[in-house]
């Protein structure tokens, strides 16, 4: 997938079949929120469907916010994975920052460090190939950091430390080699909270919140969008819809007779935030490499996010719609997968340890995550090693998107609003 070079002057629209056009987005998560107001800005008006009572407060904000530059699809020998995630991080600040007035220094993590785990599925030396070649395409992706990543870094950058700089950063009984990587996380709670208050004031852009819809039927050559608002079910016709729910998103598209590209899973993953200001030293930002483990990412005076994906894995489904996992746990529950996460990269990364803070500022939440594959991530041929397939898949004028990463959602919202006005 090339990356999308445009300027708005580049746009040339028709004022009559913006008139005539009638678009319904369907789930207002990242992806919805930041395609409706790219739609917006393009002189479209957008019916914007959400089932929850409030916008972009699932997996979009329930999860490590990080950019990927394609290290961690290291077992995607085809590099496909990699260079889908580069191209989205090569635009994700420069898309972003077209809808809302957010500044990449004021929300980026620290630097990541890439921590080799004993029993990981790569060796340092395959690891490093990879990183290194991540590295080379970022460079021409990238115009030769014409396109800064993140708006601020012209480089990208993955280097193999001494083995005594492990003791320093992580527990050596776990831990086989530490790269020191200049990839980033972004917190996910800020710009959700920033797309929220973008969509809620745009005129252009109705929201319609707690409206689940539970199908979508060709009337001629429209749209019948099929909803429940209220224990209510109200139809509306639409020009064009877009599917960019999660949750839902295999169960409307079978509505419209489209199946899934292969096998499939959902799984329901803890992303818990730790609410207390840090300081750089206080916790380096971890991932932990490479296979079933988990990450953690320091955002300094916006707190912490951690994840082990052993214990915090705790849904899985293979139907079209997963359960409402969201509701199935008590707070108790919740906070006991929070303790147990803890305890584990608390054995991995001794700083952690060495935190102070109550239970009252932790916030373990979770998310679905929708993935082609129904085997788990510890098996070397998982296919969840492979997030390629990804995107938006149009049937006419009914278009599907799996937005695969949140590094994705600004570079597939933009060409979202391309598909729809026959760009690409």
């Amino acid at each position: 997938m090339p990356p999308i070079n445009f300027s708005p002057s580049s746009f040339s629209i028709n004022t009559s079949d913006l008139n005539q056009q009638r678009i319904a987005i369907l789930g207002a998560g990242g992806l919805g929120a930041c395609a409706a107001l790219e739609l917006s800005q393009r002189g479209y008006k957008v019916d914007l469907f959400e089932e929850h009572s409030e916008p972009i407060k699932k997996a979009s904000y329930a999860n490590e916010g990080k950019v990927h530059v394609g290290f961690i699809y290291a077992m995607d020998r085809s590099f496909h994975t990699a260079h889908q995630m580069l191209v989205g991080a090569v635009h994700f600040m420069e898309y972003l920052q077209r809808w809302v007035d957010v500044k990449p220094e004021e929300m980026i993590s620290t630097p990541f460090y890439y921590l080799v785990q004993k029993g990981s599925l790569l060796n340092s030396q395959e690891l490093n190939s990879h990183y290194q070649r991540c590295c080379q395409v970022y460079k021409e992706l990238s115009g030769g950091g014409k396109k800064k990543y993140l708006g601020l870094f012209d480089s990208l950058e993955a280097r193999l430390l001494h083995k005594s700089r492990i003791d320093g950063i992580a527990n050596p009984e776990f831990t086989e080699d530490i790269f020191e990587t200049t990839e980033y996380s972004v917190e996910p709670r800020y710009i959700a909270e920033k797309l929220t208050q973008a969509i809620s004031s745009d005129p252009n852009i109705n929201l319609f919140l707690d409206s689940k819809v539970e199908a979508v039927a060709k009337v001629g050559d429209r749209l019948k969008v099929i909803f429940r608002n209220a224990g209510i079910q109200i139809e509306e016709e639409y020009t064009d819809v877009v599917n960019s729910t999660w949750n839902g998103l295999l169960e409307i598209d079978r509505t419209m007779g489209i199946e899934p590209l292969g096998t499939w899973s959902h799984r329901y993953k803890f992303g818990n935030k730790l609410l207390i200001p840090l300081k750089e030293a206080d916790l380096p930002s971890c991932t932990m490499v490479l296979g079933p483990f988990g990450d953690i990412v320091n955002f300094r005076e916006r707190g912490a996010f951690m994840s082990w994906y052993p214990v915090g894995r705790t849904g899985w489904s293979e139907d079209y719609r997963p359960p409402e996992w969201d509701s199935m746990y008590s707070p108790e529950e919740r906070m006991d997968v929070f303790q147990r996460s803890f305890e584990e990269l608390k054995k991995r990364i001794p700083a952690a340890g060495n935190l102070k803070f109550p239970l009252e500022a932790v916030d373990p939440v979770g998310g679905d995550i929708l993935a082609l594959g129904n085997t788990e991530v510890d098996q070397s041929k998982s296919r969840f090693h492979e997030r390629f397939e990804v995107g938006i898949r149009s049937f006419g004028n009914y278009h599907s998107v799996d937005t695969g990463k949140y590094t994705l959602i600004p570079y597939l919202a933009v060409k979202v609003a391309d598909r729809l006005e026959g760009i690409d």
